[in-house]
């Protein structure tokens, strides 16, 4: 450190084989690049291969004997097979007046900073006003049939019940459990606590508590908060399953033991394959098992015992016939996906572009305006397409609601995987390919529950403030 050096060797290579020849062109063809940290700051890489004819007798950090024959401005050189290859470099510290707080500037100045404003300023008011068409239309919608039935009289409401059409139709169904409630609880309860934990995280991050001087800080911010935030997902599942079952909480215990095992199985076998040390693996059973299950075994004892939320109407015993629709239902709803992907999809490619390009990211403050944009567009997505079954009187829209935005993890994992053919190209080995794909499954799946859990819960005020608003004889 503080040394001037030139002519440096670094190491040298045997005479270049046809095979190693053929795979060293590869790599140069690939940009195949090595992270270095000095000082706690990622080095800034230039791709510009130095290589020179050996000398005998040179060892490491031995001046190279001679005249370097190079051009910094060129990035390729001649090479050949049976040549021998000497790597050098040459260092050279200047003061600057850049104290230290502050030296971090130059990092968090992303690439493509107009682009990155541009992009996410145009999503963010195409997305607003398409939003708010669509959420000023669908309550306008809403509240003229309500007026008009809450005009009438009881003899007029009895004759109107005869002739009643649409979402009125379905009062004694649109209650009635969805199937495999415990499946749909379990969910609701792992999405509740992937979305407290974003929030928080991105709160903490935006305000700068977790500075990229303390390399780790992010992950093990989310690691805290997820653990912490058990409570909360055994509260939200025990008591959701309360409610479906009219008040009946029995069975909250394997529930919120659902709710511990079935989302952390999937970090679990994704450490697996990133083979990581066996004591670590050994770290997070101790923090899973004593931390996150008595945790979430707690906030499920809560949910328990907190009143449920009654429905406003009785289901009736002999479920509706549901009528033949002109389109399949699901394909509303995975096409619903779209619209939210519509807000995601641009810090989505500054995000996977940090993780698999060694990039430092760091403007936390657009990423939380865009995760409260996608919240916001989340929920109203899935009341409309709830609106739209109940009024085909399609019954069903608890697992509909959920998906209707939860399908946005479709095109997340598919850019994904557009990312690793097009963008990618070094990621051709069966190892990284599976790891790039196991954990782009991994991270579409935590959004698909968290987003579902958005939609789910905004369509279940929605229907319940629906069928209270208006009195039904």
């Amino acid at each position: 450190m503080l040394t001037n050096a030139s002519k440096i060797i670094l190491c040298s290579t045997d005479a270049l084989s046809s095979s190693n020849f053929d795979l060293l062109c590869k790599r140069i063809d690939e940009v195949y690049q090595v992270n270095l940290i000095l000082d706690n700051l990622p080095a800034i890489r230039y791709a510009q291969l130095k290589g020179f004819s050996a000398v005998n007798g040179l060892k490491m950090y031995d001046t190279y004997a001679g005249e370097i024959q190079c051009d910094p401005n060129k990035v390729a050189m001649p090479l050949k097979e049976n040549q021998t290859l000497v790597f050098t470099y040459e260092v050279e510290f200047v003061e600057s007046d850049i104290r230290w707080p502050s030296r971090w500037d130059a990092y968090l100045k992303m690439e493509g900073a107009k682009v990155h404003w541009f992009s996410i300023l145009n999503a963010l008011v195409v997305i607003l006003f398409l939003a708010g068409v669509v959420l000023a239309t669908l309550l306008r919608t809403v509240r003229r049939d309500l007026m008009k039935y809450g005009e009438l009289d009881k003899e007029e409401q009895a004759l109107m019940n005869e002739e009643l059409s649409g979402w009125k139709l379905v009062l004694g169904d649109v209650f009635r459990a969805p199937s495999n409630p415990s499946l749909l609880c379990i969910m609701i309860g792992d999405g509740v606590q992937i979305l407290g934990m974003a929030l928080v995280t991105i709160i903490f991050a935006a305000m700068g508590f977790m500075s990229p001087a303390s390399r780790g800080n992010l992950i093990t911010g989310m690691l805290f908060f997820y653990l912490l935030l058990g409570i909360a997902a055994g509260y939200a599942a025990a008591r959701l399953w309360k409610t479906l079952r009219s008040g009946d909480h029995s069975g909250w215990v394997s529930i919120s033991w659902g709710v511990a095992c079935f989302f952390p199985e999937s970090p679990s076998s994704s450490s697996l394959t990133g083979a990581i040390p066996f004591s670590l693996f050994i770290l997070l059973l101790l923090l899973w098992f004593c931390i996150s299950v008595p945790l979430i075994l707690f906030g499920g004892c809560l949910g328990s015992r907190a009143p449920h939320v009654v429905f406003p109407v009785r289901t009736n015993q002999i479920s509706r016939e549901i009528p033949t629709q002109k389109f399949p239902p699901w394909i509303l709803v995975i096409a619903a996906g779209t619209l939210p992907f519509a807000t995601l999809f641009v810090e989505l490619f500054f995000i996977i572009t940090s993780i698999w390009s060694g990039r430092v990211y760091y403007v936390f403050g657009f990423l939380l305006v865009v995760f409260i944009l996608l919240v916001v567009v989340c929920a109203e997505v899935s009341l409309v397409l709830t609106y739209t079954h109940l009024c085909v009187e399609e019954w069903r829209w608890w697992w509909k609601a959920f998906f209707s935005s939860g399908s946005v993890a479709i095109y997340t994992f598919l850019y994904s995987v557009s990312y690793l053919v097009f963008d990618q190209k070094r990621f051709r080995q069966p190892v990284s390919v599976a790891l790039l794909l196991g954990y782009s499954f991994l991270m579409a799946f935590a959004l698909m529950l968290a987003t579902g859990t958005v939609g789910l819960l905004s369509s279940f005020w929605f229907v319940h403030y629906l069928f209270s608003s208006v009195k039904f004889d």
